[in-house]
């Protein structure tokens, strides 16, 4: 008898990809912990030291440790969990520095080396979470896929020594000046280190974005069943989480944020949580088939809303100025009808809705509304027993159907088909 290899448990095996995850988001989360206690010791609030910001990290860090653990092959789960670090040490890097140089006097030790670290990093994450894009679901990449993986790490790694320059430059300045929201106030620099500064290489990258979108809608066309769906819940987190970035960027744009502009500005740092939410929904399949009926009660409430709200300000605007009504009696008037027209408007909206973005229950709510038309006239029972059959059928496309009879009080006498 030959003594063999014993085989290694999915345990043992799961051990060390387990314990690499959770290190990793320790990490993370102590860096957070960082943050925290920097910003009351440089008496600042968490939102002005990147509070929506770290929101979004737990988001990407919470999802990517699940699909690490459950799935510690799928390169998902660890690309989110790398988009969650480095984004951290990058809010956490120079809060240090500030503390270090600024409040401590230079007492604390490393404050100019993370300050370099700190801007010539600060595009890491965002490379790391773009390149889910090529990797989902499954990571699984053809030749010419890993060969475009390894071109956008090479001109990652180009462009993050492009930013080190003028990462060298502010960790060089003999004094630096912060304002009261942490930010360096020197003077700025010339030349190239003034472009550099910009962030303007960062534009070299992407046209792999835009390869890799236009590869994902490729791939969700030609997909089917349980992929499709997968890529459904992946395209749904990431039009909310590019809707998010569209709004932040344009309130950004604004130069004096009032306290509303601030508050959509969370919330649209907010809704970028969408993307490692619908990724992990699709990686790890939970309530797959749910996504048809999310996306369409998302669409047609949306739709509704907007038709109500033009419905309300158009009757107030024309009771106002063209009819002379005066404005209670005017708003009283064009809420009654935008309630009277709401469920009229919703029902119309949904079935609309359901014809376009959730299609497989709108076929079934047809075909049982035509059972039930038919049902009503019906007479013979082995008519109906025919009918039910092809309505179980086309509704739910189910392996065999069997209907069961109910002859008298002794119980069903056994399937009839």
């Amino acid at each position: 008898m030959t003594a063999g290899r014993s085989p290694v448990s999915a345990s043992a095996y799961r051990f060390p990809y387990r314990l690499a995850a959770w290190g990793l988001a320790g990490l993370t989360v102590a860096l957070i912990g960082v943050i925290a206690w920097l910003s009351v010791q440089l008496n600042q609030s968490l939102v002005s030291s990147g509070g929506s910001v770290l929101v979004l990290i737990a988001a990407f860090l919470a999802v990517g440790l699940i699909v690490a653990l459950r799935q510690p092959r799928n390169p998902v789960g660890w690309v989110l969990i790398w988009t969650a670090l480095p984004t951290t040490f990058i809010i956490a890097a120079p809060a240090y520095a500030q503390f270090a140089l600024a409040q401590a006097h230079g007492a604390a030790p490393g404050g100019r080396l993370l300050l370099f670290l700190g801007n010539a990093f600060w595009p890491s994450g965002i490379f790391f979470g773009m390149s889910s894009l090529l990797l989902f679901p499954d990571g699984r990449l053809s030749r010419a896929a890993r060969r475009g993986l390894i071109a956008y790490g090479t001109v990652a790694t180009l462009i993050i020594v492009c930013q080190a320059i003028p990462g060298w430059y502010l960790a060089t300045l003999p004094h630096l000046h912060w304002n009261a929201a942490g930010s360096i106030s020197n003077p700025p620099p010339h030349g190239l280190i003034a472009l550099l500064s910009t962030g303007l290489p960062v534009l070299a990258i992407v046209p792999f974005w835009i390869a890799w979108i236009v590869r994902v809608v490729i791939r969700f066309r030609r997909s089917a069943g349980d992929t499709r769906q997968q890529y459904k819940w992946f395209a749904a987190g990431a039009v909310i989480a590019i809707a998010g970035l569209i709004v932040m960027t344009t309130v950004e744009a604004k130069s004096n944020l009032t306290g509303l502009l601030s508050a959509v500005n969370v919330l649209a740092t907010l809704a970028v949580i969408a993307l490692p939410l619908g990724m992990g929904l699709g990686i790890l399949r939970y309530r797959l088939y749910d996504i048809d009926r999310i996306i369409s009660r998302t669409v047609a409430w949306t739709l509704v809303t907007g038709l109500l709200i033009g419905v309300y300000t158009g009757l107030v605007l024309l009771a106002t100025d063209s009819l002379h009504v005066s404005s209670p009696v005017s708003v009283a008037a064009a809420t009654l009808v935008a309630v009277a027209l709401f469920t009229p408007v919703r029902r119309q909206v949904q079935r609309a809705v359901d014809r376009r973005f959730n299609r497989a229950r709108y076929d079934a709510d047809l075909v049982v509304a035509a059972f039930a038309a038919r049902l009503a006239g019906a007479v013979d029972l082995d008519a109906v027993h025919g009918q039910l059959s092809h309505a179980v059928h086309d509704a739910l496309q189910p392996a065999h159907v069997q209907i069961w009879t109910v002859s008298g009080p002794d119980g069903p006498d056994g399937p009839d088909r």
